[in-house]
C-alpha cells in the first residue's frame, strides 16, 4: 500500500505545480550577471544584496539528518566602473541565522561545526572585494569575490544549491566566457591560506563547467554537451602538521542534453543524461577510492515555474560539494557506507518579481529512495525499504542600487 501511495503523492505535487504556474515572470534568485553596464561608468553606487530565507529539511534515518535554516545574507558594497571594461567592488558579507548570537570563526563550507575558542558575535562576517576586467562583452576575468551564478551551472550531484544559504562567498580567480555556441566557467576558490608555522592546512577548490551547443544557436531544438569538474586539494609546502599527506578529491561529469524551446505558456522541455565519477587521489581516510553515478533529469519550464524529475543511481560515490543525498556514505552515522543506491528526486521552484529589485521565490523537493542496504563495522547489516523525505524553502530577495557620486569624465 505504501509503495502505491508515495508515487501518487509525487504525481499530485507535479499536478499542483502545473496548476499554480499560470502567473509570474522569469527571475532566478541565485543568478548573477558579470557584464559591466556602460551607463555606470565613473559613478559610485551602493549596492545591497540581501537574501532572506527559511529552508526546512525533513530528513530522517541513517543517511542524512534533518535541519532548518532560518536567516538572511546581507552584502552592502560600493561599486565603481573605472572603464567600460573595468569594475571595482568592495564591501562586507554578513550571515545571520535567527536565534544564533555566536558563530564559529573559520571558513564555512556547509553547516560549520562549533569552535568555541574562536568566534564572532552577532554575524558571521567577511570582507568583500572584486576586481574585474572584461576583455570582451562575453569574456570576463575576475579577482577576489567570484560570480557563483546558479552554482556555476553544475549539476546537483556536484554542487548543492543550499550552499547559497550556508557557505562563505567564493574568493580567488575566475574566467567566464559565454557565446551562443559555447560557454565556460573556470575558477579557483582559495578557502584556506597558510602562513609559516601555521597549524592548519592550505585548502583550495578548482572547478570548470562548460556547455557546447552542437546545433545552430537560433534552432528551437538544441543538443548540447555539458562537461563539469570540481576538485578540492588540501596541503602545501608550508604545512607543518605531522604525518600529514596531501589530499585531493575530484568529482567530474560528462553527458548529453537536449532542449526544445517554446514561445507560449510552456517555455521549454529539457532532458539530460550524465555520467559522474568520484576520484580519491590519496591522503583522505574515506572508504572509497573511486565511484560512479548516473544522473538522468527531465525538466519542464512553465513561465516562472521550473519542474524537474530526476533519477540517480550510484555506487562508491562521494559528492564533495553536492547534496549528501547523492553519496554512498552516511553523514550522520559514523562508518556507515551504503551499497548501490537509487533515488528519484522531484523538484519545483517558482520565482515572482514583486517590485523593481525585489522578488520572492518558493521551492520544494521530494526525495524517494528505493530499497537500500548498508554496512557498518561491528553492527548488523542495514536493510531498509523504500523511504521518502521532503524539503521546502521560501525566499525574499532584495538587491537595490543607490547612486552616490559621479566623477567628471
Amino acid at each position: 500500500m505504501i509503495k502505491r501511495i508515495k508515487p501518487i503523492l509525487v504525481l499530485n505535487l507535479i499536478i499542483f505545480c502545473l496548476a499554480t504556474s499560470a502567473n509570474g515572470q522569469n527571475n532566478s534568485l541565485f543568478s548573477q550577471n558579470p557584464k559591466i553596464d556602460s551607463n555606470d561608468l565613473n559613478i559610485v553606487f551602493l549596492k545591497v544584496d540581501n537574501l532572506n530565507f527559511f529552508k526546512d529539511n525533513e530528513f530522517k534515518a541513517e543517511k542524512v539528518s534533518g535541519y532548518t535554516l532560518p536567516g538572511f545574507r546581507l552584502s552592502p558594497k560600493l561599486s565603481l566602473a573605472l572603464h567600460k571594461n573595468i569594475l571595482l567592488e568592495a564591501g562586507v558579507h554578513l550571515l545571520h541565522y535567527w536565534g544564533a548570537n555566536k558563530y564559529p570563526c573559520y571558513s564555512y563550507l556547509d553547516i560549520p561545526s562549533w569552535k568555541g575558542e574562536q568566534y564572532q558575535k552577532g554575524f558571521h562576517m567577511l570582507p568583500l572585494f572584486r576586481a574585474q576586467v572584461s576583455l570582451k562583452d562575453n569574456l570576463h576575468l575576475v579577482f577576489g569575490n567570484l560570480y557563483v551564478n546558479n552554482n556555476h551551472n553544475l549539476i546537483l550531484p556536484l554542487y548543492n544549491t543550499e550552499l547559497n544559504l550556508s557557505s562563505d562567498p567564493e574568493t580567488g580567480f575566475q574566467l567566464i566566457y559565454d557565446s551562443k555556441q559555447f560557454s565556460s566557467d573556470v575558477w579557483v576558490n582559495w578557502q584556506s591560506f597558510v602562513f609559516r608555522n601555521d597549524n592548519h592546512q592550505e585548502v583550495f577548490t578548482l572547478g570548470a563547467s562548460t556547455k557546447t551547443n552542437l546545433l545552430k544557436a537560433d534552432n528551437k531544438f538544441q543538443v548540447y554537451i555539458p562537461l563539469q569538474l570540481i576538485g578540492q586539494h588540501r596541503g602545501g609546502e608550508l604545512d607543518t602538521i605531522e604525518d600529514f599527506k596531501m589530499q585531493t578529491l575530484i568529482n567530474y561529469s560528462a553527458g548529453i542534453g537536449m532542449r526544445y524551446s517554446f514561445n507560449k505558456l510552456v517555455k521549454y522541455i529539457n532532458f539530460e543524461s550524465i555520467y559522474s565519477e568520484f576520484i580519491n587521489n590519496g591522503g583522505v581516510s574515506i572508504p572509497f577510492d573511486n565511484g560512479y553515478g548516473f544522473y538522468n533529469k527531465l525538466a519542464l519550464g512553465i513561465k516562472d515555474f521550473n519542474i524537474n524529475i530526476s533519477h540517480w543511481i550510484s555506487e562508491d560515490f562521494i559528492s564533495i560539494y553536492g547534496s549528501p543525498h547523492f553519496g554512498n556514505i552516511s553523514t550522520n552515522t559514523p562508518n556507515l557506507i551504503f551499497d548501490k543506491m537509487q533515488m528519484i528526486l522531484a523538484q519545483f521552484d517558482y520565482s515572482l518579481p514583486l517590485y523593481k529589485d525585489v522578488s520572492m521565490g518558493f521551492e520544494g523537493n521530494i526525495y524517494y529512495y528505493l530499497p537500500f542496504k548498508g554496512d557498518r563495522p561491528g553492527y548488523e547489516k542495514v536493510i531498509r525499504n523504500d523511504v521518502m523525505f521532503f524539503s521546502f524553502g521560501i525566499y525574499l530577495k532584495l538587491n537595490p542600487k543607490f547612486r552616490l557620486y559621479r566623477f567628471n569624465d
